[in-house]
């Protein structure tokens, strides 16, 4: 048993540091969607769900609000992303950059996948009374949540990647990041969603995009190093 205990003491001091912190982040937002999960759909759970919609009926509904809203959603629907998708495919493309092609390939697809599998799995009915015509699909999770931390956060790596000045990195990462929150928060304001919805599609956006993102910049080191040397 000793022995045991002090393998893994020292294997776990092997890991890279930013490894475990991926790796806490990564089970911290399946434990947390999890949790979600079991709330709202086995203990029927939505007090704080229907407070935070009567906050915003009371502060901020409003037909000039309402219109901004329609319009911010509109860029996490199947249509704009399905377009936005294939011209970030097409850029890297034209770069002759395969392997980026493929990465954003899987990663949008694999996005859709399991938004589509989530929505087999859970029939949480929509809120009452939406701003816009009733959706007829079911509510948990939230796949325009999901769709847009996926695709918002990838561009936000993707620019990371790139060789532009860390400022603009980090204000262009800063405006993707707040713009995917703002859509999801559309979905709570115009109230084809819960929050709880919301909340849990980013849970599994931010999971989905942090295991493929690492496992891509693992394939990539690990292709790098077994090419062969520059003779030159």
């Amino acid at each position: 048993m000793q022995s045991t205990h002090q393998f893994n003491k020292k294997y776990f001091k092997k890991l890279p540091v930013g490894l475990i912190i991926l790796f806490v982040l990564f089970a911290a937002a399946i434990i947390l969607f999890t949790y979600i999960m079991h709330e709202v759909l086995q203990e029927k759970e939505d007090a704080a769900d229907n407070r935070i919609f009567s906050f915003l009926a009371a502060h901020f509904i409003s037909p000039g609000t309402t219109v901004f809203m329609k319009g911010v959603t509109y860029f996490a629907s199947a249509i704009f992303l399905q377009i936005a998708y294939l011209a970030l495919i097409l850029i890297y493309v034209i770069q002759k950059d395969w392997k980026r092609s493929v990465e954003i390939l899987v990663i949008g697809f694999g996005g859709f996948l399991v938004n589509y599998l989530m929505k087999l799995s859970f029939h949480r009915p929509r809120p009452h009374h939406p701003l816009i015509d009733k959706l007829q699909s079911f509510s948990f999770p939230s796949g325009p949540a999901t769709s847009a931390f996926i695709f918002y956060g990838l561009l936000t790596y993707l620019v990371w990647k790139t060789k532009l000045s860390p400022p603009f990195k980090y204000i262009a990462g800063f405006v993707l990041v707040f713009f995917a929150l703002l859509i999801g928060f559309s979905r709570v304001y115009l109230r084809v969603h819960y929050p709880s919805d919301v909340l849990a599609g980013f849970l599994i956006g931010f999971a989905w995009l942090l295991f493929t993102v690492w496992l891509f910049e693992k394939l990539k080191k690990k292709s790098d190093s077994e090419l062969p040397a520059n003779p030159g």
